[in-house]
């Protein structure tokens, strides 16, 4: 996000408890605590800023699951701190990442913004209430809002990603098995650059009316198409398929309206995948040459 930001000539001022090497080519980088209302109306009130981009979240799906509370304040109240300090410092407009969960089981068809909401987790539900909240702040003091639902994001550091394709690449490079739960379960895989591109488009957009926007591509990819797929760059590792009861589901984003909006629009996911395992399996051939 930051290096996307740069590349428009957009200056940013990041904020976070831990120091990343995304924050290496900030000049304005503030360790600070999200949940602690002070600290966010001092930068707020110090730095003259003019968008807020909240990344703030806590997406482990299963641990928000068993640790509502937490799920709670990184995914809802660090929402309500940042807006309550808007409000103060009197910034008019906030980009918020939100997710796919919100809408639930999918029913196969591509899932336009104005589908009904049915979130079936912790996470869906506290992703949810984020929105409201934005929407909340909108109504009552004029914030305007583009919140982005974002489908299954790949195509970052493996080392540090949960999500379905960071753990079949780490399991490839390590000669494991790349077990499959559900060969027919689909997902709509975004890479992470085009994710930061439609953030991107939205800070430096002029289009005035609070939205809520898809972040996909609108092509389905199965989990068994995904293995086989990595499976292809790490044929030591054997494709374990396990039948599961909610085999066949999945989440798939009409994404016209980030197009007609923001003219977003992500790479093909085979294409991209592919690339993206590619890089991984290259760099463990040549570690392993003598």
């Amino acid at each position: 996000m930051v290096q996307s930001l740069a590349k428009r000539g957009v200056e940013t001022i990041g904020y976070d408890l831990i120091h990343t090497s995304s924050a290496d080519s900030q000049k304005n980088w503030i360790r600070a605590d999200i949940l602690e209302m002070q600290s966010i109306e001092r930068i707020f009130f110090e730095y003259n800023v003019d968008s807020i981009v909240h990344l703030v979240g806590l997406p482990a799906i299963d641990y928000c699951q068993k640790n509502p509370h937490f799920s709670f304040l990184l995914n809802v109240m660090s929402v309500q701190n940042t807006l309550e300090a808007m409000r103060m410092a009197d910034i008019p407009k906030i980009v918020f990442a939100s997710s796919a969960t919100v809408y639930g089981n999918s029913n196969h068809k591509s899932l336009r913004e104005t589908d009904e909401t049915h979130p079936t987790t912790v996470y869906g539900w506290h992703k949810l209430v984020a929105e409201n909240a934005i929407r909340a702040y909108g109504d009552a003091y004029g914030i305007r809002s583009t919140i982005l639902r974002l489908f299954n994001v790949y195509g970052g550091d493996p080392k540090i990603g949960k999500e379905v394709v960071s753990t079949f690449i780490n399991r490839g490079l390590k000669g494991e098995p790349l077990i499959v739960k559900g060969p027919e379960k689909y997902r709509d895989f975004v890479h992470i650059e085009d994710v930061a591109d439609a953030f991107t488009r939205s800070v430096t957009g002029n289009h005035d009316n609070s939205v809520t926007l898809n972040v996909g591509t609108g092509r389905r990819t199965t989990l068994k198409q995904l293995a086989l797929m990595i499976n292809s760059y790490f044929p030591q590792s054997k494709v374990i398929v396990e039948n599961v009861s909610d085999d066949g589901t999945g989440l798939i984003a009409n994404a016209t309206s980030a197009k007609e909006v923001l003219g977003f629009s992500a790479r093909n996911p085979k294409e991209g995948i592919a690339d993206h395992v590619k890089k991984y399996a290259e760099r463990n051939a040549e570690e392993a040459r003598p």
